[in-house]
């Protein structure tokens, strides 16, 4: 084994500083000043990062979404337009975080590794970083999500977009026109799931309701001094959801939740992730959620891909908004938990179909480095709670 190399937990573990990176030549690296006057509106907000400098375009046809670019990483790409070794410049740049942030830049392809006199990137410099052995689903919530990648993986011509929102509505229960009928007006959406009149008091009483578009009822009481960042999903099926929303409320009343929401007509009730409550600390989610999974038993669930479960039966999971990074368009920043995480594997599903190797090992190594638990879907909270700067795996 080189000595660049050293086996560590399930994967070959590279020391990046005593190997040979070159910047991929496909990739266009254009400083702020140098944009086309389309461009300047899209991307101004931030120019006002004094440590911005401009973006990293990916060749034309790649899935790689542009890439904004800080200074440092600048100076690191344009340093590594010849094949070198730079252990100096890495570790200032990177500190600690040498190995994951130059894995994440090769996976994404910014970067090429030398392999055997060649240099390659993306899926296809994969081997040396993959798992020895492939992680078995440890929940329902984690088989919906490989299930899930299964499907995304074998449909062919469709953009990253689309791609990203057939993840998101995922194990979306069938409906008939019947249901659109019976659902048509919020009033009878309320009729169904409020039997208890004690509930419909809790909830004028505690909460004030108003509508999200057309997509959903929700529910806000004092706001909290701190941002609700945590997200309690609540998925049963149709035929449980009255039982499941009332004792859903009690908990949410006793666990001081100050904002939840439900999903409007049949659409929002066919939806896996049809309740969703908002917390502002873990402790309180984890409250309601004991309480809903005590008095909720025999209750079928639905399940939510693509969030953290909490009992074995998926009726319970969690996720939280991503960190709000500085070097990240404005549109990018209002993205949820679950359209966050969509977005990002179905860039890695089509990169690694294009590549031809094994997608689901793909997305397992690098949404890992996204601060994801690619096992349990769990967000790594030491990840995730620290202070930002740019986006975690930008260039």
């Amino acid at each position: 084994m080189p000595e660049a190399e050293r086996q560590g937990k399930g994967r070959t573990v590279i020391d990046f500083r005593e190997v040979r990176l070159r910047s991929n030549p496909r990739f266009r690296l254009v400083p702020f000043d140098r944009f086309a006057p389309s461009d300047l509106d899209a991307f101004r907000s931030l120019s006002e990062d004094p440590d911005f400098f401009g973006i990293l375009v990916p060749p034309e046809g790649s899935v790689a979404p542009v890439k904004s670019v800080s200074r440092d990483a600048a100076l690191l790409y344009l340093s590594l337009r010849k094949p070198a070794c730079l252990p100096h410049l890495l570790e200032n740049l990177f500190g600690g975080d040498v190995g994951e942030r130059v894995r994440t830049l090769i996976l994404d392809g910014v970067f090429e590794i030398e392999q055997s006199g060649n240099f390659v990137s993306g899926a296809a410099a994969l081997a040396p970083f993959t798992y020895s052995e492939t992680a078995e689903p440890t929940s329902l919530l984690a088989q919906l999500c490989e299930d899930a990648i299964t499907y995304a993986a074998a449909l062919e011509l469709l953009p990253v977009h689309d791609l990203a929102l057939r993840l998101y509505l995922f194990n979306t229960a069938p409906g008939e026109p019947a249901m659109h009928r019976r659902f048509c007006d919020d009033d009878r959406l309320l009729g169904f799931v409020l039997a208890d009149d004690a509930i419909a008091r809790l909830l004028r009483s505690r909460w004030r309701r108003e509508t999200i578009g057309d997509s959903w009822l929700a529910w806000n009481g004092e706001a909290s001094a701190r941002a609700p960042e945590y997200k309690l999903y609540v998925s049963p099926t149709l035929d449980h959801m009255p039982a499941v929303f009332e004792l859903a409320v009690d908990a949410f009343a006793k666990a001081q939740c100050t904002h939840f929401k439900l999903g409007r007509g049949a659409f929002g009730l066919l939806r896996p992730d049809k309740l969703v409550a908002y917390f502002s600390d873990l402790d309180s989610l984890q409250q309601a959620a004991e309480l809903i999974r005590r008095s909720a038993a025999g209750a079928v669930a639905q399940g939510v891909p693509f969030t953290a479960p909490i009992d074995s039966d998926g009726l319970l999971s969690w996720g939280m908004d991503p960190p709000r990074f500085e070097q990240v368009l404005q549109s990018q920043q209002l993205q949820s938990w679950r359209q966050w995480l969509t977005g990002r594997i179905a860039v890695y599903v089509l990169a690694g179909r294009e590549a031809g190797t094994d997608v689901h090992s793909f997305i397992r190594n690098r949404i890992e480095l996204d601060g994801v638990d690619p096992v349990s879907w769990t967000p790594n909270l030491a990840i995730w709670r620290g202070p930002v700067g740019t986006e975690q795996g930008a260039a």
